[in-house]
């Protein structure tokens, strides 16, 4: 009897422990846990440059006229200096435009980054890309999400994709917990180095954005300028006039469409203007093919507008040999892609910025 009895006792006791350790979120919240500034240093380099998110969302105040944000797709295919140059050019003033972006998709982390910035500093235009992401919390939920200052986030969540999120801020407790007791542990950011061809330094001169010197199957870049037809005035705007140049997905993902509509409701509700551009992709034809189709006016509310160029006019001219000359990899844009697709949506991302709301 007495093995039984240990096992009986081995087993209460992890069972114990398992429900500790899924009741801290909860029970950390009832402290108050409200201060989020040591959550985005603390990071690493390998997961995206946070620091600089911390910097523009906490180290910084006053009002931005224009963020991008978002996933890799946006961070390596827009260059935010010469979107700021354009800007400031209409405006006769220095325009305030910055990227903040990351890896992995997620209209969750879109949420809760641009949440923490729209509290503290007020934006005129928010610029995301049309990625959505999976059925579950995004890859760095565990260290950005907490029980208590995100609870809002899970309202209206069904049970299963609610469980999913609290599980992620159970497994980022541990660490969430240790801030309590010593300092984070910080990266070198700015002495570091994103990959092999980025070092951490460029992103703050490029306003965040991500400059890649990389092509597509090719052992070294090669500056290229695509001499192509397209134009600025190929950019359409999402509207009764145009719906029949764009196309979204069927069924939308029910947690992504969740977080969405967070961030559209939040955007109405902070006076900023939220746009979603939709990033080129190799081999794509025919009408503007939006990739998350919870991205959609249909769903968000016509508050939204939606961005693109149809790609038979994006990539018109550029032969077939140099169109990979244009990208990392299949959904990335690099260097040479970022400069050929930001002048030729710029001019329509500044209209929507100087007209008025919805």
């Amino acid at each position: 009897m007495r093995p039984a009895f240990a096992s009986q006792k081995t087993i209460f006791s992890l069972s114990l422990l398992l429900a500790i350790i899924m009741a801290l979120p909860a029970l950390v919240s009832s402290t108050g846990w409200k201060d989020r500034r040591d959550i985005y240093p603390a990071i690493p380099l390998s997961q995206g440059p946070f620091q600089w998110v911390q910097e523009k969302v906490f180290g910084e105040t006053g009002d931005i006229d224009v963020v991008f944000m978002g996933s890799s797709h946006i961070w390596s295919g827009i260059d935010a200096p010469f979107v700021q140059r354009k800007l400031s050019e209409r405006l006769g003033r220095p325009a305030k435009v910055f990227t903040l972006a990351w890896p992995w998709a997620g209209i969750d982390a879109e949420y809760i980054v641009g949440r923490d910035l729209l509290e503290r500093r007020h934006v005129r235009m928010l610029v995301i890309d049309d990625t959505g992401g999976g059925d579950h919390p995004h890859l760095n939920s565990s260290r950005w999400f907490r029980i208590g200052s995100d609870s809002e986030a899970m309202q209206g969540l069904p049970l299963l994709p609610r469980a999913r999120l609290y599980s992620s801020a159970v497994l980022g407790m541990p660490r969430q917990l240790l801030t309590f007791l010593r300092p984070n542990k910080l990266d070198d950011h700015f002495n570091g180095r994103l990959n092999d061809s980025v070092s951490y330094a460029s992103i703050p001169q490029n306003l965040g954005a991500l400059r890649v010197p990389m092509i597509w199957d090719a052992p070294r870049f090669v500056p290229f300028q695509p001499r192509g037809n397209a134009k600025p005035d190929d950019t359409l705007v999402y509207s009764q006039a145009t719906r029949s140049q764009f196309r979204f997905p069927p069924a939308p993902n029910v947690y992504q469409l969740h977080f969405a509509r967070k961030l559209a409701q939040l955007c109405k509700a902070r006076g900023t203007r939220l746009v979603i551009l939709k990033m080129p992709i190799f081999g794509e034809d025919g009408p503007i093919v939006v990739s998350a189709p919870e991205l959609s006016p249909n769903l968000l509310g016509p508050s939204v507008d939606v961005v693109g160029i149809p790609p038979r006019l994006l990539l018109s001219g550029v032969s077939a040999g140099d169109v990979k000359k244009l990208f990392v990899n299949s959904v990335h844009l690099n260097q040479n892609g970022m400069e050929m697709f930001t002048p030729l949506v710029t001019g329509a991302l500044l209209r929507i910025y100087e007209s008025p709301a919805h």
